[in-house]
């Protein structure tokens, strides 16, 4: 039978089921017009491949083809991702570098107010009288500048007879309702000369002193210089980093310790490992 004649009777539907199986471009042409399912239900099976005479080259599968399957838009996604993983990773490595880095140099409380002061009065005046009326002993502290709502107190001790003798040792405390505070102590005595020392503190710690001795030498007062606060305390320090905001974790700027020099080599070495990484 002529290919015309297959033809013809592929499509009047008088060839034999057989003819088909055989051919494998009759049974496409076929399947392209009936359909595979009408091709089944007539009896037509799919014509066997051919095997293939010669050396047969293995595909990596065990001969079996897979279905090539298109990389999805989330794959696709992903490995954009993972090309841009190295740089962020190289940007966070050196910027925690240049965080450690500037600690030390110049220290991050030059930028970043994270230390807060202890409250010390930077305008507070401490001082003394002293005078003897008929055998009464009166002695008067007067305290500016206090911070209100801070706990003072002024503690003394009071002798005669050249501090032979101990007339008074006491003290008295208050929470600051005001700015200034005038107190006024006295006692009998009776042997000159009358001597008297007494310490102001501010929430437990002493910060001004005044002295004196009635009649023979004039009154002396003496306020301590402030501490050196978080100005003169730049340099974040490691350890203390829970406590940041007290002045003691806090050190001067232009040192480092042992904590910065293993944070730099740290952060040092995991930068060059990123940006010279074999992609």
């Amino acid at each position: 039978m002529s290919d015309s004649d297959r033809l013809k009777g592929l499509l009047d539907g008088s060839i034999e089921p057989s003819e088909i199986e055989e051919n494998p471009e009759l049974y496409s042409m076929a399947e392209r017009i009936y359909g595979r399912d009408a091709l089944e239900e007539m009896g037509v099976s799919r014509p066997a491949k051919p095997k293939v005479h010669g050396i047969s080259v293995s595909n990596g599968n065990g001969g079996v083809e897979l279905p090539e399957v298109e990389a999805t838009s989330e794959d696709a996604s992903d490995a954009v991702i993972n090309r841009r993983r190295p740089v962020f990773s190289i940007v966070i490595s050196l910027l925690c570098l240049s965080i450690v880095a500037s600690n030390v140099a110049i220290g991050i409380g030059s930028y970043v107010p994270l230390c807060e002061d202890e409250v010390v009065p930077k305008d507070l005046t401490y001082s003394s009288s002293a005078t003897v009326d008929e055998g009464s002993l009166l002695i008067s502290w007067t305290v500016t500048g206090m911070n209100i709502s801070s706990n003072y107190s002024i503690s003394w001790v009071v002798s005669e007879n050249g501090s032979n003798e101990i007339v008074d040792q006491g003290g008295s405390s208050w929470m600051a309702g005001e700015t200034v505070r005038i107190q006024t102590e006295n006692w009998m005595v009776t042997t000159p000369p009358y001597t008297y020392l007494s310490v102001l503190s501010l929430e437990g710690v002493a910060i001004a002193y005044s002295n004196g001795t009635v009649g023979d030498i004039s009154v002396m007062s003496d306020v301590e210089d402030p501490a050196e606060g978080c100005d003169e305390n730049t340099r974040l320090l490691w350890s203390e980093l829970p406590e940041y905001n007290d002045l003691s974790s806090w050190g001067e700027a232009g040192t480092g310790g042992i904590i910065d020099g293993a944070l730099m080599t740290v952060f040092g070495l995991l930068t060059l490992r990123l940006m010279f990484r074999k992609r």
